[in-house]
C-alpha cells in the first residue's frame, strides 16, 4: 500500500510538471486528455494486481463427485418437501374442523399415504383427496380426536 501512494504521487507530480511546461495552444488539451489517462491508468494498477494473483481454471470451479451427489440429493429432498407441502396445503383447503393433515410422498413425487386427524366431519377433505388427487379411500387413515 506504501508503494502504491508512492507511485501514485510520483505520477500525479509528473502530470503537474508536464502540465506546466507543455505551452498553451492546441496540443495542450491533447496532452491533459493523456495525462488524465495516465493518472486514471496509475490510481487503478491494484485493481490489475487483483486478477494477476486469481488463476482461473477448469479446476477452480470443477467439484468432485461426492459435492455433485450431495447437492443432487440435497435438491430432490427439498422439491419432494415442497411437493408434499403443497398437498396437504391443497388439503387443508378443504378441512372445516381445525384437523390435522400428514402426507407421506415417493421419491417420485407419488402419494404413498395420506393420515387425516380429525376434529369433526370432513368429508369434503376426504372427497377432494379421493375425487381431485386420485388416492384411493382404502388407503387414506382417519384418525378421530375427541376435543
Amino acid at each position: 500500500m506504501n508503494g502504491y501512494i508512492k507511485n501514485l504521487g510520483t505520477v500525479m507530480m509528473m502530470v503537474a510538471i508536464a502540465n506546466i511546461l507543455i505551452p498553451e495552444g492546441g496540443i495542450k488539451k491533447f496532452a491533459a486528455l493523456s495525462m488524465g489517462f495516465i493518472m486514471i491508468s496509475a490510481a487503478i494498477a491494484p485493481v490489475g494486481q487483483i486478477f494477476k494473483k486469481t488463476e482461473f481454471s477448469i479446476e477452480t470451479f470443477s467439484t468432485d463427485e461426492e459435492s455433485l451427489s450431495a447437492a443432487e440429493d440435497n435438491y430432490r429432498e427439498e422439491v419432494l418437501s415442497r411437493h408434499r407441502e403443497n398437498i396437504q396445503s391443497k388439503i387443508r383447503e378443504h378441512i372445516r374442523h381445525g384437523s390435522e393433515v400428514a402426507v407421506e410422498v415417493a421419491e417420485n413425487g407419488e402419494i404413498t399415504g395420506v393420515k387425516l386427524i380429525l376434529r369433526g366431519d370432513e368429508s369434503s377433505a376426504v372427497r377432494y383427496i379421493v375425487d381431485t388427487l386420485k388416492f384411493p379411500r382404502e388407503r387414506i387413515k382417519l384418525n378421530y380426536e375427541n376435543n
